[in-house]
């Protein structure tokens, strides 16, 4: 229990209260400048160290103002035990306490600038502890002359040497620079100390008599290692954590309020990375926490699930959740969009740098309009990791660009100064085969070349692929026709849910449509009609002889009944079901980031050794077309080949071509050789490109007179970044590849092969080559995949979303692998420092 203090010391508690009042009034810095951050209260310490600067005539008016300074700290402290004191403690035993705090050192007892006139006592250590020394490295070191001797050519000579600032710092072994913090200059000896041996009495030089020795600089290494210094090095770190500071409760409130609101901000940002990166939605109709309705939105909805298993999240909810206009919370829309913006910028400088390491790298762009008819331009760059592994990485959406290939330029041009991105190490770039971006001439590809010309323009080779795929399907109307009657047919039975139900009941895959931009959507149209013919034959069937039905209905079932029933019609089918799955397989695989044009080439020479064999197969095909059919099968169509005579040719009868024949002139062949000579003609350019790369492939096959040719050629074009020693460097790596058991086959496998064994060193320009090599595109599906992103995000309920937002939550949402492993404590950092409010953080 406290006890009930006398009337004097009621007075004279009094009186200290309203002296450090006065004090505080006229000299005391204001107190919203004081909670602004916790670092700023070291600013008492810093202004200490500068007065020890001044010279020492000046250095007692200089005291009084430390005194003055830290007597008003002292008060404020003293304010802030008052209010959290425990009750157990009594009034007379807290008036001494403060009593004793506001005893400031006189200026007689402050340690000066100069470690050789400090008086070595308690007092002093104490204070160098808690407010440190200053170096004394801005002045000049005259005063460290030294005068040596020796003796040459049988005479004495000398010379001076001085105090270098040099000294000051280490330098370790991998180039890492460190300051030494623990030395201070004397003025008036020349020589350097070592404070915390000074301070703790270490017997060496650079305690009592100092270092002068600049000849012999190792010393101070060998004084920095030794165990006496680390001893001592450690007291002095030990004694300025448990001294204490003037402003320790101060301090101490500060720091845990900021760790406060770090605890709120880390959970607010990890909702924003969840929902970031899985692309969805924040804001609903109503952000407010009371409201227990559905349309509170998605970062309403995981902040209170967390709170639900958190106690902390759930009372600051029940606190600071609706305070408001004028209250703080870090929960409302304006700070989970500061946050979207600094990782977004943070994921892009994270891109930006792993491209800038990797050196070489190519572009992809492509463009479709979103939701509110704006041109949405996707840029995306391609380049080889630190693994060794080529990736392509989504830098944002630009708008209303236009088509015109002179305005896509100057926009690829600024993006790469924006980023500071040097074009110089630009080596390849995709885009799809419209005329704008792949005009020799005045194209996109064309003008950046007249830049960089070793950027080296790759057309999409999946868009090639479908290209070729579409070509042949027009080449010919009965390919024409037979599209068209697989779309009706799909249309047919999908227009009307009574027709759905019954074709499903029986058939075993749904039927599928055609799409205008997805050339896979043909394969799975003619795959499931192949799977269900007798089924949709025979509803057909029932739909024809079915009297409930309309006269409409009935007539256009027996109208594609009539083409079911066609030889032609399931010879088309069972043959596009070939040609196509053959197709979309190797469709995808040209979609994968990881492949490299020799793959490309590959896959190209596999499908044209597949249509040379299909040529040979139209029997077959024709079997398979007849066993369709259970009973009755159809024959081909009977037409006469109609050609006009010419005046000196007789009127000879005309050419009557059976239907098999008919069919296989006019509608078989045509598809296959169309389908092989746009393949050949694709795959020319892609040669052309891997035709300077292809040596390194059969390194193991190619004598080392042509490993030498061959490499001197791809040396010649890459001049500024291959050199001579590349030639040998490739005999090399042939010798050590006919030394393993399993050699990599692919240039990806190569440069994999290099990291995991830590060659890059030892094949510098092998390494340099294989760069340029894999950071080449072949395709620019990755720019395709982004539209599907921009759909989602950018949908009809969010369609007046900024542009800047968009980018934001695009970044974050396709590039959801960087998004994920962000530190929470740098996105905070940089939040705290562009919209600290009324908190510490």
């Amino acid at each position: 229990m406290s006890r009930k203090l006398s009337g004097c010391a009621y007075r004279k508690l009094g009186k200290i209260k309203k002296e450090n009042a006065e004090k505080s009034i006229k000299n005391n810095m204001k107190l919203d400048v004081m909670f602004q951050r916790v670092q700023q209260v070291e600013t008492v310490h810093t202004a200490v160290s500068e007065i020890i600067d001044n010279d020492n005539n000046e250095f007692n008016d200089s005291a009084k103002s430390v005194n003055l300074t830290l007597t008003n700290q002292s008060a404020v402290k003293c304010s802030i035990i008052k209010e959290e004191q425990d009750t157990n403690f009594s009034l007379e035993t807290q008036i001494n306490n403060e009593v004793n705090i506001l005893k400031a050192p006189s200026s007689s007892d402050l340690p000066g600038s100069d470690p050789a006139l400090w008086t070595l006592n308690e007092e002093t250590r104490d204070f160098i502890c808690r407010n440190g020394f200053n170096q004394n490295l801005d002045g000049n070191f005259s005063q460290s002359k030294t005068k040596y001797q020796y003796i040459r050519q049988g005479q004495f000579r000398s010379h001076n040497r001085y105090l270098s600032k040099d000294l000051f710092k280490t330098t370790l072994i991998n180039g890492k620079t460190y300051q030494r913090d623990y030395l201070c200059y004397s003025v008036s000896t020349g020589k350097i100390y070592c404070i915390p041996c000074y301070l703790f009495e270490n017997t060496s030089n650079f305690s009592r008599k100092g270092f002068s020795d600049w000849k012999h600089p190792n010393k101070i290494n060998n004084h920095e290692n030794s165990t006496m210094h680390k001893t001592c090095t450690f007291k002095m770190k030990h004694r300025s954590s448990d001294f204490g500071r003037i402003d320790l409760q101060l301090t101490y409130k500060l720091q845990t309020e900021t760790d406060y609101w770090i605890n709120v901000l880390s959970r607010v940002c990890s909702v924003v990375k969840s929902l970031s990166s899985h692309g969805l939605s924040f804001r609903g109709g109503d952000d407010s926490f009371e409201s227990s309705g559905k349309n509170n939105g998605n970062f309403i909805m995981a902040m209170k699930l967390i709170a639900e298993y958190d106690p902390f999240l759930s009372k600051h909810i029940l606190k600071y959740g609706n305070p408001g206009k004028g209250n703080t919370s870090y929960m409302s829309f304006f700070t989970y969009e500061q946050f979207i913006k600094s990782m977004a910028e943070k994921v892009i400088s994270t891109i930006v740098e792993e491209l800038k390491s990797s050196t070489y790298y190519s572009i992809s762009i492509d463009s479709t309009p979103d939701i509110s008819n704006i041109d949405q331009l996707s840029f995306v760059v391609r380049y080889v990791n630190s693994s060794g592994e080529p990736v392509e990485r989504f830098l944002g959406f630009i708008e209303n660009i236009g088509h015109k290939a002179e305005s896509i330029a100057e926009t690829i041009f600024s993006t790469f100064n924006k980023h500071n991105i040097d074009i110089k190490f630009l080596r390849g770039q995709s885009y799809d085969n419209a005329a704008n971006m792949s005009g020799a001439y005045s194209g996109v590809q064309a003008r950046i070349k007249s830049v960089a010309p070793l950027a080296d323009f790759v057309p999409c080779s999946a868009h090639s692929l479908n290209l070729i795929g579409s070509c042949a399907a027009s080449c010919c109307s009965v390919a024409n026709n037979y599209f068209l009657f697989v779309q009706n047919l799909y249309v047919f039975f999908s227009s009307s849910t009574h027709r759905w139900i019954i074709l499903n009941k029986h058939a075993e895959s749904t039927l599928k449509g055609l799409s205008v931009t997805r050339w896979s959507a043909r394969n799975d149209a003619c795959q499931s009609l192949n799977k269900n013919w007798i089924a949709v034959t025979n509803e057909l069937q029932e739909l024809v002889d079915s009297d409930s039905e309309k006269p409409l209905t009935r007539s256009e079932a027996s109208g594609l009944l009539r083409n079911m029933n066609k030889l032609e019609t399931a010879f088309m089918t069972s043959l596009w079901c070939d040609i196509l799955q053959t197709f979309n397989n190797v469709s995808k695989k040209l979609q994968s980031v990881q492949l490299d044009l020799s793959s490309v080439v590959k896959l190209y020479n596999t499908l044209i050794e597949y249509i040379k064999t299909l040529r040979t197969m139209f029997n077959t095909y024709e079997k398979l077309a007849q066993d369709k059919f259970e009973e009755n099968v159809p024959q081909f169509e009977t037409k006469n080949r109609k050609r006009k005579n010419q005046i000196d040719e007789s009127n000879e009868p005309d050419t009557v071509f059976c239907g098999y024949q008919y069919f296989k002139i006019i509608t078989f062949y045509p598809i296959c050789d169309n389908l092989l000579n746009e393949l050949l003609k694709r795959k020319e350019a892609y040669d052309n490109l891997i035709s300077k790369y292809l040596f390194i492939l059969k390194l193991k096959e190619y004598s080392p007179s042509e490993i030498r040719k061959s490499a001197k050629m791809l040396r010649t074009i890459y001049n500024q970044d291959l050199d001579e020693p590349f030639d040998n460097e490739c005999i090399h790596f042939q010798s050590l590849l006919k030394t393993l058991d399993d050699p990599p086959t692919t240039l990806l496998q190569m440069s994999l092969f290099l990291k995991k064994f830590d060659l890059v060193t030892t094949f510098p320009y092998i390494n340099i080559a294989l760069h340029m090599f894999l950071c080449t595109p072949v395709s620019n599906c990755s720019t395709e995949r982004s539209f599907s992103v921009l759909k989602r995000i950018k949908n009809y309920l969010r369609s007046t979303m900024s542009s800047d937002r968009l980018n934001s939550l695009a970044v974050l949402a396709i590039e959801s692998s960087i998004t994920c492993k962000l530190d929470f404590s740098e996105i905070i950092k940089t939040f705290a420092k562009k919209q600290a409010r009324r908190k510490n953080i």
